[in-house]
């Protein structure tokens, strides 16, 4: 495949064709969660890299799916990482943000949830989805970029401690800011 084939929208990457592979014989071993798995939608899947040297998937689903994500959440994210032999698989929905050209035409209200800090803190939620987040700060650092903090439940430390660097690079991967998730 030449490097102007790969660059097509509708192009599908090859770990995007894994992931689907693993979901449906995930979708055909699990029978009691099979509503829910079957009205999910792969929408993009790539590999993010770690400060450890590590690789861990990002995996986007649609947002129409989500709610009925959240119910088989832990079962998929176990059942893939199984399947596709990778320690850590974070799975957020994808989100559409509004441009400066969406706020042009007076006619049309600007929906909120669309908005920069709207989506960014969307997709926080979705990385950190089985922990519950506590508390937000911001640092600025002299001479540094600002630090996003964020604190999470201490209850929910076992569920999450494995995944804290892919957390972090995953959500630096999707909006370029820096994360540093305490509990």
């Amino acid at each position: 495949m030449s490097k102007k084939e790969g660059s097509k929208k509708g192009a599908v990457s090859e770990i995007q064709k894994n992931v689907s592979n693993a979901l449906d014989k995930i979708k055909d071993s699990e029978k009691d969660h099979k509503s829910e798995l079957e009205t999910l939608k792969i929408e993009h899947a790539n590999e993010v890299q770690m400060e450890n040297e590590q690789k861990c998937y990002l995996i986007q689903i649609s947002t129409q799916n989500l709610a009925g994500f959240k119910k088989v959440h832990s079962l998929l994210t176990k059942k893939l990482e199984e399947h596709l032999s990778n320690p850590v698989i974070i799975i957020p929905s994808r989100k559409r943000v509004n441009g400066k050209e969406y706020r042009t035409f007076v006619s049309k209200k600007v929906p909120r949830d669309r908005t920069l800090t709207a989506v960014f803190d969307a997709y926080l939620d979705d990385i950190l989805y089985p922990a519950t987040i506590v508390g937000k700060r911001i640092r600025y650092p002299v001479g540094k970029t600002r630090t996003y903090k964020v604190l999470v439940d201490p209850l929910d430390k076992e569920t999450i401690e494995y995944k804290l660097p892919a957390m972090t690079a995953c959500y630096t991967a999707l909006t370029n800011r820096k994360l540093e998730i305490e509990f």
